[in-house]
């Protein structure tokens, strides 16, 4: 019965709701003016003159409009910064995406707008590598390792790119228990070698480095991956180069909440805090363990890839949150590390065989990338922000669509900034946009030789009528700027033509007029209608709003009657137990299955007293 019932509820929900949509999807012949017009999508105003019919109407229908009235505004897209794709020199930086900066202006609600965007893998492009390695007991031999394989791993990376640097910090845990032993002097993060194209310094600040114990088995080392991230200077990421943390470790490590075991219980901030010299994290026992989430934001925005070398027996957990950090990937470490340098070479093939932009849009602006990837010229595109299969020298065009899907609430908003860029990736495409909620010119309220109120309008023949609380003094004033007339005999040769419906407090009534230019624009007419209608009028935003409030409370209803059905139909049923159990013709007391239970005992010495006496 519940089952049919959901049934029905939903099949009268389907009937019902394209009714309600119908009324909330705008259709041109309901906007009256220019302004409310033009933000409907794929809509255009006519303003010619003696125009019969609805003045708004679809783009593909404006043929019944003559081209020099039709008011279709169109987006201003401007090249700022168009420098050509080129290779890395030594003089002067890497260009992979192009075009680098563009405005756009005059966007309007409810249009898309497309941008096409060059991306090429430049040859020899600067990489900055920072070692990033656990020092608890256990990493003893991986030390080892790396300090004998520095030499190998720079002759590898320069095969990569001539432009290659390397930096080395390392991490323990927080100097306090349970996550340390009391005597024992750990810390959470050392930036040992800012990055620099000094591999012998490298080698040497590794071996001076010491192995130290910890106390629980999880270290610390995603709070030293975020100041290896957001320590710009200090760690000497380099502004046009591919950032590379890899973060070596054979243990799980603390997150977010966990700082509780030891009495922190302020988050972390995701904020540099390395002392002075740049060398020292002091925050240790101040800020919590950082989130996930936090993570993932702080690589994004500071462009990293992030590399987790880890042994096999911890591998699993870092495989399952990596694909939650853009451009990160995890590598299995043999128990000794021996094989860090085909890892780290392996790991950045594996990087730079893909491209996927992302954007710091808002909600009021949707972004869609579109590309036909590595396929012939002439293939049809899909939508996809990603690409894989690259190599050196792979060119990937794209087509970036902008739409704006609603305007800002305030004028202040309406100039936004989007950067779309690679992820990894420092290189960006910057785009300036500009949109305009108001097309219409002669609508805006700053604009008094374009008057906008219907209200105030009637003040300048109606002067009468100007309440109190108005400025009367700067409403003549603006009426002495325009040439204003009255005429009761509605003129349709007005320019543009507009409709008002205003109330009027002096008798309750609703007055519907019109209001224009004539052709010549030299006067304004306003016609004004004397007649007293009812005041009824309902707009369509507000019947939209009242359809689907019919609609929810019909929901509600059939959900209530629902439930009354099986409050009524349980009732029933408990009704009717209770009658079968008064009508039994049988009780506990004499059921015909019940049988007392019974025990006996035998007294092994009573026998025997028997016996004897015999």
């Amino acid at each position: 019965m519940t089952c049919d019932m959901d049934l029905k509820i939903i099949s009268l929900m389907a009937i019902l709701w394209p009714f309600a949509w119908c009324q909330l999807v705008p259709s041109c012949g309901l906007a009256t003016d220019c302004k409310n017009c033009t933000i409907i999508r794929d809509c255009v105003w006519c303003r010619q003159p003696s125009f019969n019919g609805d003045r708004c109407m679809k783009r593909d229908e404006a043929d019944r409009c003559s081209t020099q009235f039709v008011v279709d505004p169109q987006v201003l897209i401007q090249l700022i910064e168009d420098n050509p794709l080129a290779e890395a020199q030594k003089s002067e930086d890497p260009i992979q995406l192009r075009p680098q900066r563009v405005s756009m202006s005059n966007a309007r609600k409810g249009q898309s707008y497309t941008i096409p965007v060059e991306f090429k893998q430049a040859k020899d492009y600067p990489i900055d590598l920072y070692f990033l390695m656990d020092l608890s007991n256990s990493m003893g031999d991986d030390k080892t390792q790396v300090e004998k394989l520095s030499s190998k791993l720079a002759a590898t990376m320069r095969n990569i790119t001539r432009y290659f640097s390397i930096g080395f910090g390392s991490f323990v845990d927080k100097n306090a228990f349970p996550y340390s032993w009391p005597t024992q002097k750990t810390y959470s993060f050392k930036n040992h070698m800012p990055i620099a194209d000094n591999i012998q310094l490298f080698t040497n600040e590794v071996n001076r480095a010491e192995i130290v114990e910890t106390y629980d088995e999880p270290e610390g080392g995603l709070e030293a991956l975020v100041q290896a991230t957001v320590c710009t200077s200090q760690i000497g990421w380099r502004a046009k180069a591919r950032h590379i943390i890899l973060m070596i470790t054979d243990n799980y490590s603390h997150l977010a909440g966990n700082g509780k075991l030891g009495g922190i219980l302020v988050p972390n901030d995701g904020s540099c805090h390395l002392n002075p010299d740049g060398r020292d994290y002091n925050f240790g026992l101040i800020h919590d363990y950082p989130s996930l989430g936090q993570i993932s934001r702080l690589v994004r925005e500071h462009s990293m890839n992030v590399i987790f070398a880890v042994t096999k027996d911890v591998a699993k957990p870092y495989q399952t949150f990596s694909p939650l950090v853009s451009g990160s990937s995890v590598g299995v470490l043999t128990s000794d590390s021996s094989n860090v340098v085909t890892l780290v070479e392996d790991q950045y093939k594996l990087i730079t065989s893909s491209v996927e932009l992302k954007d710091n849009a808002t909600n009021g602006v949707k972004v869609r990338y579109f590309t036909n990837c590595l396929q012939p010229a002439g293939s049809p595109v899909q939508e996809s922000a990603s690409c894989g299969g690259l190599k050196v020298g792979s060119l990937i065009r794209y087509n970036i669509s902008i739409e704006i899907t609603q305007c800002p609430a305030g004028k202040s908003t309406h100039r936004q900034t989007i950067v779309v860029s690679p992820v990894g990736l420092t290189d960006s495409l910057i785009i300036d946009l500009d949109i305009e909620c108001d097309q219409c010119p002669c609508e805006r309220a700053d604009n008094v030789s374009c008057p906008t109120s219907c209200k105030e309008i009637t003040y300048c023949v109606e002067p009468g009528r100007i309440p109190p609380d108005e400025d009367a003094d700067k409403i003549a004033f603006e009426c002495s700027l325009l040439n204003v007339t009255k005429d009761d005999e509605f003129s349709p040769k007005l320019f543009p033509f507009r409709k008002c419906a205003i109330i009027d407090n002096s008798t309750g009534c609703r007055r519907d007029f019109v209001y224009g230019y004539t052709e010549n624009d030299d006067k304004l007419v306003l016609y004004n209608n004397t007649i007293c209608l009812p005041n009824i009028a309902i707009p369509v935003s507000k019947i939209a709003f009242m359809m689907m409030g019919a609609l929810v409370a019909v929901g509600l209803a059939l959900l209530l009657l629902w439930r009354l059905f099986l409050f009524m139909y349980d009732r029933k049923e408990y009704a009717r137990f209770i009658n079968e159990s008064k009508n039994a013709k049988w009780t506990a007391d004499n059921n015909p299955l019940y049988v007392e239970a019974s025990v006996n005992y035998s007294n092994p010495a009573f026998q025997q007293g028997v016996a004897g006496r015999k």
